[in-house]
């Protein structure tokens, strides 16, 4: 007896069973359901206290065929309507405020649920007020609230808080009218207190936004409620699966016009009208025109169903049956003509058998497009200055340079004046293809009282027909430049090529041309000799060739100068390089050219 055994695994014998202790399980499985079989206490209990924590575990007897019951009233939820007081301290506006909820009452298991509603700016917290329980009406008997004691006017002490019952959804109503047995009497919503400062905050929030507090904004539902829904017995509308089914992606397009010109800046406005035959909606698009001058807004109205009057809230909707060529459909006070629609849209009435009719002929104004006149030239400046005030943009750019046009023109000239001192003045004459602006250089001369240099600046020239441009200069013109008047005697051997390369511009550069007009007056003398005579009274040694002063000296003989109105000077320097060798003429060659001009395309 006085021996103690160690306590060390194999030193002990083997313990007595332990009592089991455990919380027993009340849950039972009845019809696939997990139903509570409260026939079996729970001998576990909470700590003893006031609060809604400390209450014991259901004690009632077994409810009678719970599986049955659940499967008659699954998923079946009454809502009352009701609200209770709460004390409001130091506030000079209020002494309680009235929170508004809403119970919720499951046939299933007899649970109730209290939800408060939610109020902007309330500084409150709000929402779930108790959650889905038995909520204790005794604490002492352990006796909870059933259907019986929830009726209109009816009140609740739910932990502490006084609810009153003033009013049920349409649903409960049926269902205690008709299942229940309820009288009518009964089931009349019950006027409830007026909160003081609520209806002041809305007062205050209508006349600070001008929002109409008594409309409801509600918010479109999350995909995802919509789906736990459906889960829960609210299957989807489909009453326009069929529409989808059949027109899925199938949109008939109407153009329509809305003339408003009849209005202060009226206009004719063109129009798109979409209809959507899956659900019957439609939607108005704009169709802008180039330079209209309105913003590049595509939608006009957003795609839904459209009222025929929109001021009548039980107005039928616009249907495509409603839709032929030339009716006038009322868009938010738009009248909208249709007056076209497209190929697959006429082809889908066809179908129905209502054949559009033909598209509507508009007669529409052309509108007057004002000419601009630009202002002459007032001798300021250049006068792509003067211009860039009226045409293009006010910041320069630099002119597209094409291939050949850097090319210079010069020209040695002499002023034609009856001042002594200007006689013997000689000018370089440069004209630039890439702009047509004009540069005239004096060389210095000493001795001659005047200072050489720069005597005009590089800058456009304009006349009395225009713009001074190339077909304006050449060997022996007389052109105004400046105010001064000028006469080109020479030029330099670029500008004869390029004279010669654009005989069409140039007529005294072409020899054909010249040749031509030679025949005229020389004709007759080059088809008796006489001509070859006169050739060769300057040509004592027989060579075949003279000068080209002697050539100019027969023609002033036989009056086909310049001076009796003939070719210029540019004339004679063409003849000298095309039938000679640019100082001396091939008189034959002249002579056979007058007398046959098919002779030049042998020479060259």
């Amino acid at each position: 007896e006085g021996l103690q055994i160690p306590n060390l695994p194999g030193y002990r014998p083997k313990p007595e069973k332990r009592a089991n202790n455990a919380r027993k399980q009340i849950w039972s499985i009845s019809h696939g359901v997990a139903i509570a079989d409260e026939a079996q206490p729970n001998t576990a209990t909470l700590i003893n206290s006031n609060s809604a924590a400390s209450i014991p575990l259901a004690t009632q007897p077994k409810i009678a065929h719970a599986g049955k019951r659940f499967l008659k009233d699954g998923g079946k939820v009454l809502c009352f309507y009701g609200y209770f007081k709460e004390a409001v301290y130091e506030s000079q506006i209020e002494n309680y405020r009235i929170r508004q909820c809403e119970i919720f009452y499951y046939l299933e298991d007899d649970t109730i649920q209290v939800v408060e509603k939610k109020l902007e700016n309330s500084g409150c917290p709000q929402g779930n007020f108790a959650n889905r329980q038995r909520l204790p009406k005794d604490m002492g008997n352990e006796v909870y609230y059933n259907l019986d004691d929830l009726n209109l006017g009816a009140t609740l002490d739910v932990f502490g808080r006084v609810l009153f019952i003033t009013d049920c959804n349409v649903s409960t109503r049926k269902y205690l009218r008709e299942v229940v047995g309820r009288p009518e009497e009964v089931l009349r919503p019950v006027p409830g207190e007026e909160d003081v400062y609520t209806a002041m905050r809305k007062e205050f929030m209508s006349r600070e936004t001008g929002r109409d507090e008594s409309v409801a904004h509600n918010i479109r539902k999350n995909p995802m409620k919509v789906f736990a829904e459906a889960q829960l017995g609210k299957t989807v509308n489909n009453s326009t699966r069929q529409g989808f089914l059949e027109y899925d992606r199938k949109v008939l397009r109407l153009d329509c016009i809305w003339d408003d010109r009849e209005s202060l800046y009226g206009d004719l406005q063109r129009f798109t009208l979409q209809y959507y035959l899956a659900d019957d909606t439609m939607e108005l698009l704009t169709v802008l025109g180039p330079n209209s001058g309105r913003d590049p807004y595509k939608k006009m109205v957003k795609r839904g169903k459209l009222a025929k009057n929109r001021h009548d809230p039980d107005s039928p909707v616009w249907h495509w049956r409603d839709f032929q060529i030339g009716t006038v459909v009322d868009v938010f006070s738009k009248h909208l003509l249709i007056v076209s629609a497209d190929a697959p849209t006429y082809a889908f009435y066809d179908q129905k058998g209502m054949p559009l009719d033909p598209p509507l002929e508009l007669v529409q104004e052309e509108p007057v497009v004002a000419k601009r006149e630009l202002p002459p030239y007032n001798g300021f400046g250049s006068e792509e200055d003067s211009l860039a005030s009226c045409v293009g943009s006010l910041v320069p750019h630099l002119p597209k340079i094409k291939q050949g046009e850097s090319k210079v023109m010069r020209f040695a000239a002499k002023m034609e004046s009856k001042n002594p001192e200007d006689v013997d003045r000689n000018f370089t004459v440069s004209f630039y293809l890439v702009d047509n602006s004009v540069q005239i250089h004096e060389p210095p001369k000493r001795n001659s009282g005047i200072v050489g240099g720069s005597f005009l600046s590089r800058m456009k020239l304009r006349t009395a027909e225009g713009l001074i441009t190339e077909e304006y200069f050449y060997v022996g013109a007389e052109i105004q430049l400046a105010g001064h008047p000028f006469i080109l005697v020479d030029a330099d051997e670029g500008t004869l090529r390029h004279m010669e390369g654009k005989p069409d511009l140039f007529e005294y550069s072409n020899i054909k041309n010249i040749m031509a007009v030679y025949a005229l007056s020389l004709g007759e003398a080059a088809a008796s000799g006489e001509l070859a005579a006169e050739f060769q009274a300057y040509d004592p040694e027989g060579t075949g060739v003279v000068s080209t002063k002697a050539v100019k000296k027969i023609l002033m003989k036989y009056k086909c100068s310049y001076y009796y109105g003939g070719p210029p000077e540019q004339a004679v320097i063409t003849v000298s390089r095309k039938l000679g060798n640019k100082v001396n003429v091939d008189y034959n060659k002249f002579i056979a050219a007058i007398i046959d001009p098919t002779v030049l395309d042998t020479i060259y």
